[in-house]
């Protein structure tokens, strides 16, 4: 698949090319194929509605202390439908696998979600 064609449908889909997606073309046409097909497999409407998809998305970047990722997941998650309660609740959470640390690394995605509901 033409790689512009490919970043193009991205784009359209969900608004922006995955970082995987862009760093795979580096390792040839096939595997940025092989990668494109799995993204989609992956966050293609499924069982699981994609609230909690990006809920458990949320969770795994505040478990890697990926303050900017933890940010974009907050984001989607909120856009499909997730409230305030269920984002502190995957906060608290990782608090609970991390430890009491992980309070100092959440505070600033704290003051962000609140800047998200402040008109509610």
């Amino acid at each position: 698949m033409d790689k512009r064609k490919l970043h193009e449908e991205f784009k359209k889909e969900i608004g922006f090319v995955p970082p995987g997606v862009m760093v795979s073309q580096s390792f040839g046409d096939d595997f940025q194929k092989i990668i494109s097909e799995y993204h989609h497999e992956v966050w293609r409407k499924g069982v699981i509605p994609f609230k909690y998809k990006y809920l458990i998305a949320l969770a795994t970047a505040v478990f890697d202390e990926n303050e900017r990722r933890a940010k974009l997941e907050i984001n989607k998650a909120i856009k499909y439908g997730a409230t305030k309660e269920e984002i502190l609740e995957v906060l608290k959470q990782q608090v609970w696998m991390k430890g009491a640390p992980t309070l100092v690394q959440i505070a600033p995605l704290i003051k962000y979600m609140e800047s998200k509901f402040k008109n509610e």
